[in-house]
């Protein structure tokens, strides 16, 4: 057994090049039996570990033991692909690992190293991570063999990212194949679309296939034929922009892009916006060597015409100009620009409607009856010019068609209570894997294990049991428990508590360095935030004292059902039990505002201090709302260490009309925590996490969680993901008056640079309005002060309220659009902010559509200043029509 021995050894202690060495020495049988041990060293290796894991040395030294022991393809696959073994490496490292691996495979077979690659690539094909000894792995044996690349889109990937020097690569025998599958396999747009950004120095592989292909190497056919084949397929910007920018680099010739017209023509309708204009760019070349017939052209102009991007819809606009007398194509232009007639944006009407008047002399007279035809619908201004041209145009009915309004709001369903161990127990296994729950989901499960726990102690153990070892592995009888502000620690906590009971800690208040009396510094987390910490951790210490917890919601919004909560504060008092402190404090603040009579009348019979202090509270109902103010403040952003320059901001006050019956609640519904300064406002941080969940915390003062939550979402705005649609939409959920927090905290996410974020603050606008609970006139002013400091991306706000009023908002749009402009517009020789023209047009738009005229006086200066600038020419438009000058 010394070869046992000598391996084991170096695999605990040495690095995977002894292990090597060791493994040479052993004879066919030595490997064999070696192979049939590594499992249970293995198991023993992890045991080893507080928490089950392997570091990278050990990691790597029992892959090449494996590997260089293990005698079947299969197993061998299985080994080196194993979940524990995963570890990253350096490149050089890896490809070192690959050559040992291959020279101590080396006398078994091209068939075995054939069906090793196969397996290996298999199994690449389901994982992302740690992916660069495996790949190593497979190139080197795959080389070795002389059979060409192994199938598989993780290999093509994993070529891209550690194959050979971009420099050399002209001298790899896989060239051939592989640079065709750089145009099927999905993953390589995304992984290269950095280097459009790239300096033209450094070498990318965007520049390393244009010098081949200039060398000859690689055939200019393959790279522009498989550029239009991957956009063909379709996808993402991201993932599309690299072929984009490689097939304009290749600057195809007329002879190179004729050929490929009907591709070029396939993508102009649905392509993203830069495919579509590459694919415009070569068909107008085409047309400009004469070489484009009269349906290709129709099919090419019309395509752009309906797509969403104006820049798309302009430039077929100049070329529908340019073309109609150059190329006597006027009746041909003229029905493609009464398609625009109709459109959303009033520039773009504008001009398609000057070019029909531009044209129209020379038109057939079939040509003008149908521009006629179109412009019936038209502002006065338009149809004038119209009939000028075409002849006499009829004018539309007198009222604006009705507006339907936004739809009606449908509050999310009730969660659903745990009903068994059994549920209890996967819906944990779930959580624990995503690795990431919301505090509504932990809550929920929180409030199932107390209680499963207090009906049934051995089965909700025995499930918990089973469920420990693989998904939390240092929950272990003398583990040290974690106070720490992590959720799944919380939940840990929680199921040691129910599994080793005999090592409850004797002082669970040692979460009180979360709680809301210290802390206050700005270093820390926010006031919402270590309240929901501190009762979360208390209410892990409750696991098998309490038979319940008050405070888990009822309702989606975060509210509790009145009769709920007095029945468990029954189930309380007969077990001889008190409510902690901040779960008491939750369960009043979750309060909803209509309370009915039957739980008040049962809630009279309760006996204990905290019974008692429910009763009260529920006679005299929900706290009354604080008085919230929300102002702009320009400060020195000592918040932020990296931006410290002076900011503009709005900041929110909330002071309690009057003190409530409990002091943690006072201390909630007031902001700063302490004093009239901003000393106290937290900071924003990676320690403030998610927000998604904070008007939870205040259900019935949704405005009170806008003013904790607006400082977080102006700061945000830039950054993806970080829960702020979620938050808006649960302010949505949530009760209450809503006004100049509530506003400053939609207007921060309708600019938000995530998209999907974005609209997620629709959703939350659409809402309100809903509700008839949008404060539009505040909203609008914080997007014109936000804006006009340069705080808020007008652009992103007006596409936001664009599909807000699409979804039928139109009115509140006007309204926050007509509160907006005063602070917007500028004075004479000021520059305007980016996205104000396309603001202006919406108002006009909403305006139009719900027959508002309310006087807009800042408006007139802009509009008499004269020009052409587009903002002078909104302004002009939407001014006529609130003077009825329009009529």
């Amino acid at each position: 057994m010394e070869y046992w021995e000598k391996l084991s050894h170096a695999v605990k202690t040495g690095t995977w090049d002894q292990v090597a060495q060791v493994v040479r020495k052993m004879d066919d049988g030595e490997r064999h039996a070696a192979a049939r041990r590594l499992p249970k060293l293995l198991k023993e290796m992890r045991d080893e570990n507080e928490f089950r894991w392997l570091d990278q040395q050990r990691s790597l030294a029992l892959l090449v033991a494996g590997a260089g022991t293990v005698g079947g393809a299969a197993g061998a696959a299985t080994w080196v692909c194993r979940a524990d073994l995963r570890t990253w490496v350096h490149d050089d490292e890896a490809a070192r690992i690959a050559r040992t691996i291959a020279e101590l495979s080396a006398d078994r077979g091209p068939e075995w190293r054939a069906d090793f690659v196969r397996r290996v690539v298999e199994r690449m094909e389901r994982r992302t991570d740690a992916q660069a000894p495996l790949w190593h792995i497979v190139d080197r044996l795959a080389r070795d063999a002389g059979e060409g690349p192994p199938d598989g889109n993780a290999y093509v990937l994993g070529w891209l990212e550690q194959g050979p020097d971009p420099k050399r690569l002209g001298n790899d025998p896989f060239l051939d194949v592989l640079v065709p599958r750089l145009f099927e396999v999905d993953g390589v747009g995304e992984r290269l679309q950095w280097e459009c950004g790239a300096h033209p120095r450094v070498t990318t592989w965007r520049s390393t296939l244009l010098r081949l292909t200039a060398e000859g190497r690689i055939e200019r056919e393959t790279l522009l034929d498989g550029c239009l084949r991957r956009l063909l397929r379709g996808g993402r910007d991201n993932a599309l922009r690299w072929f984009v920018h490689l097939h304009d680099l290749l600057e195809p010739t007329i002879a190179e892009a004729e050929p490929r017209l009907r591709d070029h023509l396939r993508l102009l309708p649905a392509a993203p916006g830069p495919v579509a204009e590459m694919a415009m760019r070569q068909v107008r070349r085409i047309d400009e060597n004469g070489r484009l017939d009269e349906a290709s052209f129709a099919e090419a102009v019309d395509a752009p015409l309906f797509r969403p991007e104006k820049k798309l819809v302009r430039a077929a606009l100049v070329w529908l100009n340019t073309t109609a007398r150059t190329r006597d194509r006027v009746d041909a232009t003229l029905r493609a620009v009464t398609a625009l007639f109709t459109h959303n944006d009033l520039d773009l009407r504008e001009r398609a409607v000057k070019a029909a008047v531009k044209h129209a002399a020379r038109a057939s007279g079939e040509a003008r009856r149908a521009v006629r035809d179109a412009a019936a619908d038209l502002p006065a201004d338009l149809r004038a010019l119209v009939a000028g041209a075409c002849g006499p145009v009829e004018a539309p009915a007198a009222e604006p068609p009705p507006v339907s309004g936004p739809p009606p709001f449908v509050p999310a369903p009730r969660p659903v209570p745990i009903g068994s161990p059994a549920e209890l127990a996967e819906e944990l296994s779930v959580c624990l894997r995503h690795r990431d729950p919301s505090l509504p989901v932990v809550e929920r499960l929180m409030a199932a294990l107390v209680e499963h726990v207090h009906r049934d102690a051995d089965t909700t153990r025995e499930v918990l049991t089973r469920l420990v070892p693989e998904q939390l592995p240092w929950v272990r009888p003398h583990h040290p428990i974690r106070f720490s502000d992590d959720p799944l620690d919380w939940l840990a906590t929680g199921i040691q508590m129910a599994l080793y009971p005999s090592h409850r800690p004797a002082d669970p208040t040692v979460a009180a360095r979360y709680s809301l009396r210290e802390g206050r510094a700005p270093s820390g987390p926010s006031p919402l935030r270590r309240f929901a910490i501190w009762r979360m951790l208390v209410a892990a210490h409750s696991v098998g004292l309490a038979p319940t917890l008050l405070a888990t919601p009822t309702e989606a919004s975060g509210h509790i059902d009145p009769g709920t909560l007095v029945a468990r504060m029954e189930l309380l008092e007969e077990a001889g039990a008190e409510p902690a402190e901040p779960d008491l404090a939750q369960a009043l603040l979750r309060l909803p505002r209509d309370i009915g009579a039957d739980a008040i009348t049962r809630a009279e019979r309760l006996v204990s201090p905290a019974g008692k202090a429910l009763a009260e509270r529920l006679a005299a109902g929900a706290y009354a709302d604080p008085v919230v103010t929300c102002r702009g403040h320009v400060l020195d952003d000592r918040f932020n260490q990296y931006r410290p320059d002076p900011r503009f901001f709005f900041l929110a006050r909330v002071r309690p009309q009057e003190e409530t019956d409990h002091p943690l609640a006072d201390w909630m519904l007031r902001l700063p925590a302490a004093g009239d300064d901003w000393e106290h406002v937290p900071p924003v941080s990676f320690g403030n996490g998610d927000i998604a969940w904070w008007p939870s915390l205040l259900p019935s003062h949704r405005e009170v969680a806008a003013a904790h939550m607006q400082f977080h979402l102006q700061e945000w705005t830039d950054e993806s993901s970080a829960g702020q649609g979620a938050a808006l939409l649960g302010l949505a959920e949530a009760h209450g008056p809503t006004g100049p927090a509530t506003a400053a905290a939609l207007a921060y996410g309708l600019g938000c640079a995530d998209r999907a974020e974005r609209s997620g603050a629709v959703d939350a606008l659409l809402a309100f309005s809903g509700q008839g609970a949008l404060p539009a006139a505040d909203l609008g002013v914080v997007i014109g002060a936000a804006g006009a400091a340069d705080r808020l991306k007008l652009n992103r706000v007006v596409q936001a309220l664009t599909d807000a009023a699409h979804a039928g908002a139109y009115t509140d749009v006007w309204a926050v659009i007509h509160a907006a402009l005063p602070a917007l517009l500028p004075e004479p020789g000021e520059r305007a902010p980016v996205g104000l023209p396309d603001l202006i047009a919406l108002g006009t738009q909403t305006a139009e559509i719900t027959g508002h005229r309310t006087p807009l006086p800042e408006l007139a200066p802009v509009a008499g200043r004269g020009g052409s600038s587009r903002l002078v020419r909104e302004a002009a438009r939407l001014h006529r029509h609130l003077t009825g000058e329009d009529r």
